[in-house]
């Protein structure tokens, strides 16, 4: 069993993660701005109310913590850079506090080799080369820590119940229809609590 503190806990992919990471017997913590969003969750989980951009709660939530799993993503209404900026902070938390183990999604767009791209995803890339540079700063910021981390990422996210079947590593090939369940992606995510096998490494899980 093992301490968890999960950022982005409130939004679809994080929500899984709080989700399996109970099934799974591990005490979870999460930071949350909105409280109430994890519904029926929130009575199992310790919260620590707060934004990710400001120092104090992230701080705070990282105490006691033996690792993070992070599903922080930007929508409409998020400042410009807030993955990169949290994650700055939470680095900075995790790093003080001696907590080493971090697992974060960021996305194939991101990081993925050119080479092991379908074409729609290269589109994407270079139409929303602006939109990204926040993600590509946040893989940065990660990758030059010495924390022990797995970058996760995953091509298109959908729902459904998990299969329980996926393929994960550095040299996956993602075509243009290529996804993974928000539950599959979480249950691999969990899973790396556990295991040794992709710590400072960079993998895309896709069905």
């Amino acid at each position: 069993m093992t301490r968890v503190l999960i950022i982005g806990a409130t939004g679809p992919t994080g929500l899984r993660l709080v989700e399996e990471s109970l099934l799974r017997g591990h005490t979870v913590t999460v930071l949350a701005r909105r409280p109430e969003a994890l519904r029926t969750l929130r009575e199992r989980v310790t919260v620590v109310q707060g934004d990710v951009l400001d120092p104090a709660p992230v701080a705070l939530s990282v105490t006691g913590a033996e690792a993070v799993l992070c599903a922080l993503g930007p929508h409409w209404e998020s400042p410009p850079m807030l993955c990169s900026g949290a994650t700055s902070l939470l680095l900075s938390a995790m790093e003080g506090q001696g907590v080493r183990r971090l697992v974060c999604i960021t996305g194939a767009m991101i990081g993925h080799p050119e080479q092991r791209l379908g074409w729609l995803y290269k589109v994407m890339r270079h139409a929303y080369r602006d939109a990204l540079q926040d993600r590509q700063l946040q893989e940065q910021l990660i990758l030059g820590s010495m924390l022990d981390w797995t970058l996760v990422r995953p091509p298109r996210l959908s729902n459904g119940p998990a299969r329980d079947i996926w393929r994960a590593g550095e040299d996956v090939r993602i075509g243009t229809l290529a996804h993974i369940g928000r539950a599959d992606l979480a249950r691999f995510m969990v899973q790396q609590l556990e295991s040794p096998a992709f710590i400072r490494r960079a993998v895309t899980v896709a069905y």
